[in-house]
């Protein structure tokens, strides 16, 4: 594979990315910026062209979003997820929605129904449709997570549910049940929540080994996996 080499002003380089429609790799920023391509650009003469040898994925990842202005410039191969700031949990940042998220993204098969208890900004709820989850219902107990899971939902342009509800309070299985809840509020409602999930349930919000330990008798069953980022700890159960 090659690696096309090109250095362009500051000013230059962020115009010519808006005009660009693939990703690029920054290598260095010093008044001018330094950056590389994995195919020619007609208008413009590298600097240099070396031969690369790296797989797919690690190419892939190499291509990060660049912001410019009110703009992020994004490779084609990321999926945008517009979240409007606000008072309920769940913007993407904390360790527990991003392990959820990697739980989601692994067990989640098209056309499966979800359930996402504590939906907060519906983040979670947001993220199983746009990876091919027919059906999706978010509950909460806040009227303000609701109204900011419908307006995220709209914001994305995707169909959610969101209702204000308890797990009790909802008939009928779903294929996939996420939860991201703290550990008292786990030891208060997961019976009821266990019974909702048909073949997957992803659990996160669990501080530490105490808290995964506390989690652990809760359940009528083993974990299937364990997720694990900065002490915290996502729960996956799979039922035949």
């Amino acid at each position: 594979m090659k690696r096309y080499i090109y250095k362009l002003p500051e000013e230059e380089f962020y115009e010519f990315l808006l005009k660009y429609p693939f990703g690029v790799e920054v290598l260095k920023k010093n008044g001018e910026i330094t950056f590389a391509t994995y195919e020619p650009i007609g208008e413009l003469l590298p600097l240099k062209v070396e031969e690369v040898k790296t797989d797919w994925q690690n190419w892939k990842e190499s291509f990060k979003p660049v912001e410019v202005e009110d703009f992020v410039i994004l490779p084609p191969w990321k999926k945008p997820i517009f979240i409007k700031p606000g008072m309920a949990f769940g913007t993407g940042l904390h360790p527990t929605t991003q392990l959820c998220i990697k739980a989601i993204k692994e067990h989640l098969q098209e056309g499966w129904s979800v359930l996402d208890v504590g939906t907060g900004s519906g983040i979670l709820a947001i993220v199983s449709k746009m990876l091919g989850a027919s059906k999706v219902l978010g509950i909460d107990i806040s009227e303000e997570a609701i109204r900011e899971c419908r307006e995220n939902a709209g914001l994305n342009g995707v169909e959610v549910e969101c209702i204000k509800a308890q797990p009790r309070e909802i008939s009928g299985e779903f294929d996939l049940v996420v939860a991201n809840l703290e550990i008292k509020i786990f030891e208060e409602v997961l019976k009821d929540i266990l019974p909702k999930i048909r073949k997957v349930g992803i659990f996160s919000g669990l501080y530490r080994e105490e808290d995964l330990e506390r989690f652990s008798k809760l359940l009528n069953e083993p974990p299937t996996k364990v997720y694990e980022q900065e002490d915290w700890f996502c729960v996956v159960v799979m039922y035949n």
